[in-house]
């Protein structure tokens, strides 16, 4: 039996004064591109950093190519300036705070090579190995709001369907990403272009995919943008492009009928709060309106699959493959690495996410009709981005 030779790999980390980040969890990443076994390359796009990263890069990473923007130019450019200079057509895009497995490349990679797969995330667990949201994302409209379905971090034993890949840790292909356009600048600087990018591949007919024999860790202690810039700017931005994206995506009468009467009722409550971040968010993203309707429509002219179709078929994938689990696989049994299935009456399967260890969900297996619902409200779609 021939082996299928694998597939070289370029793997691109925008950075942003994130020296102390890149001594961190570049050692992991390159421990991961040797393991891969075939050619690679680690690319750090440093965006102006003011801190001690070019220095750390070329003393203690020399493997390591660094890209540099002479002035900061925010995490969708540092990711096409990457994309631009990688020499192979599988990428590996990577938060600064992102810590792979040794061997998380191999399950990513060998997806891309079905023309019809868009984009591949791994399982993503933060610092305590507890499943995080950016491994399996579906959307829902509740009481006027477009909100995440909460998955219970039911980890499947095989790949199933997602929205879209979180920009902290994708696998694409260069060509299908450079066919999308990569990442709109109506986004910029930072929040919700992964979520975007994601939803216009489905809407072309390419879907994203959640392989959980892959993972990595996200420590969420700061990447490209969250912990150099005021706060109060970054809430703006991402409430701003949260709105941008529903206005993009969300089909005409659900937009009229649900959305614009809960943007009234939020503002109500934010104006009774005195809370002008909603109203500056607003504003901004009213005066984008012209250039969000244009997209929208060469959006629309590319639809192969409507939206709510969409979300459909990736609650169907996750259901089905819990289901299947949960009528085929032993408790006790091992499924993917080291991972120990525990299913009890009445209880949906339960999957460890360390090595070794066993998480039981106390929750009906098909029962997750709850959704996420912040308590401020900026974090519902495109909350997670790759910056």
């Amino acid at each position: 039996m021939t082996e299928v030779p694998l597939p070289p790999v370029s793997l691109i980390i925008p950075n942003f004064n994130g020296a102390d980040l890149l001594r961190k969890n570049l050692p992991s990443v390159l421990a991961a591109a040797e393991h891969h076994g075939g050619a690679w390359e680690v690319l750090v796009v440093d965006d102006a950093s003011r801190d001690a990263s070019l220095e750390v890069l070329a003393r203690e990473f020399p493997q390591v190519t660094p890209i540099v923007h002479e002035r900061n130019q925010g995490f969708a450019a540092a990711v096409h300036s990457g994309v631009t200079a990688a020499a192979h057509d599988c990428l590996i895009l990577l938060n600064s705070d992102v810590r792979p497995d040794p061997d998380f490349i191999r399950p990513l990679v060998r997806h891309l090579a079905d023309p019809e797969v868009f984009a591949v995330t791994p399982l993503v667990v933060d610092a305590q190995e507890r499943p995080g949201e950016e491994s399996w994302r579906c959307y829902r409209l509740r009481r006027g709001r477009l909100r995440l379905r909460d998955w219970g971090a039911r980890i499947p034993p095989s790949p199933v369907e997602t929205l879209f890949a979180s920009g902290g840790s994708m696998a694409v292909t260069k060509t299908r990403f450079n066919e999308l356009g990569g990442f709109l600048p109506l986004f910029q600087p930072f929040y919700s272009e992964d979520t975007d990018l994601g939803l216009r591949a489905w809407r072309r007919g390419w879907p994203t995919l959640f392989e959980p024999a892959s993972r990595v860790i996200h420590d969420h202690v700061g990447s490209a943008n969250s912990t150099q810039v005021a706060q109060a700017f970054v809430r703006r931005i991402r409430l701003r492009n949260r709105l941008l994206l529903e206005w993009l995506h969300v089909p005409r009468h659900d937009l009229w009928r649900s959305l614009v009467p809960g943007y009234v009722l939020q503002a109500l409550g934010r104006l009774l709060r005195l809370d002008w971040r909603y109203f500056g968010a607003l504003a901004g993203a009213l005066g984008l309106l012209p250039r969000v309707l244009t997209a929208r429509r060469e959006i629309q002219a590319q639809d192969r699959l409507a939206f709510w179709d969409i979300m459909a078929r990736i609650e169907r994938s996750l259901d089905e493959a819990m289901t299947v689990t949960q009528i085929g696989v032993a408790p006790g049994s091992w499924v993917g690495k080291d991972n120990l299935v525990a299913a009890g009456k009445g209880v949906g399967v339960g999957t460890a996410v360390g090595k070794g260890k066993v998480a039981a969900l106390e929750v009906p297996a098909l029962e997750t009709e709850a959704v996420n619902a912040p308590a401020d409200g900026d974090t519902a779609p495109g909350a997670g981005t790759g910056s």
